[in-house]
């Protein structure tokens, strides 16, 4: 079955909504914790702080407030992140409760032996690891919140992520590293860019020599190794991961989806697509 654009955006906008706007919907401690938030932003103590952050994100409450910070709203989520690394204990608790339906989809990858326990090492970590992380002045900070708490929740596990070496960063850069997830490997990438185009089968299989190993290759070694010159083989990757790291930057949720894909399979990237990673 064939599904327009529109017919798809208008879907996922109204599957965003409903998400944000039915905390009743999400499993037990989820909505316990939004509820929690939610009472707590309206002690009398808080009004000062929520008047200005009402304020500047131009919203009338505090429920608008929290479904900005559950959607897309950069804005939103910069205010509460610079709010929580000046100090102000309320912001955290606030981006808790706007992400309870982040939090409640990442918890599905967490370990624990029961819903309760899944959900808190999901806040933990969302807690400890990628509030401290994310810079107020990230562009994708939502996306960067749930990443992070991904990647941290599932290293806790037993079983190692991925075992090829070296990681994302090592080829596309650490400019374009900080957009997407740490745990993508240089296969995934690699793998992702040839199937799109953007590599053709030379440019693949150069880069895969020299990425695709413990630690990576000098140009060389590789060009020994495809019996060609250094000086034309250092051209040709540098024209490759020219287009690699453009592409990366034009598609970053294709790669996200590859990324989950790689990690759980199509299940696990069809429902990253359903929930979406800034939510």
């Amino acid at each position: 079955m064939v599904i327009s654009c529109a017919a798809l955006a208008h879907h996922d906008s109204f599957r965003r909504l409903a998400m944000t706007t039915q905390p009743l919907a999400l499993p037990r401690p989820a909505a316990a914790l939004r509820e929690h938030a939610l009472r707590t932003a309206g002690l009398r103590s808080h009004r000062a702080h929520v008047a200005d952050w009402l304020r500047a994100v131009d919203v009338v409450s505090i429920e608008q407030l929290f479904d900005a910070l559950g959607g897309r709203d950069t804005t939103s989520t910069a205010l509460l992140l610079a709010e929580h690394r000046r100090g102000v204990g309320l912001a955290a608790t606030v981006l808790l409760g706007a992400k309870a339906v982040m939090l409640s989809s990442v918890a599905r990858h967490a370990p624990g032996d029961s819903l309760e326990e899944r959900f808190q090492v999901t806040v933990d970590a969302f807690l400890s690891r990628a509030l401290p992380a994310v810079k107020p002045t990230h562009k994708h900070a939502d996306a960067q919140l749930y990443w992070i708490t991904l990647r941290t929740v599932t290293k806790l596990h037993e079983a190692p992520l991925c075992s090829a070496e070296p990681s994302f960063e090592d080829v596309a850069g650490e400019d374009v590293h900080a957009e997407v997830d740490t745990y993508l490997t240089a296969d995934v990438l690699l793998d992702w860019a040839l199937a799109r185009g953007v590599l053709v089968e030379q440019d693949h299989r150069a880069l895969k020599i020299r990425f695709g190993g413990d630690a990576a290759l000098p140009v060389r070694e590789v060009a020994a190794v495809l019996g060609v010159t250094e000086n034309k083989l250092e051209s040709r990757l540098r024209r490759a991961m020219a287009r690699l790291r453009e592409a990366v930057e034009s598609d970053r949720d294709d790669l996200d989806r590859a990324c989950v894909e790689a990690r759980w399979g199509r299940v696990g990237a069809d429902a990253f697509a359903g929930t979406g990673a800034a939510a």
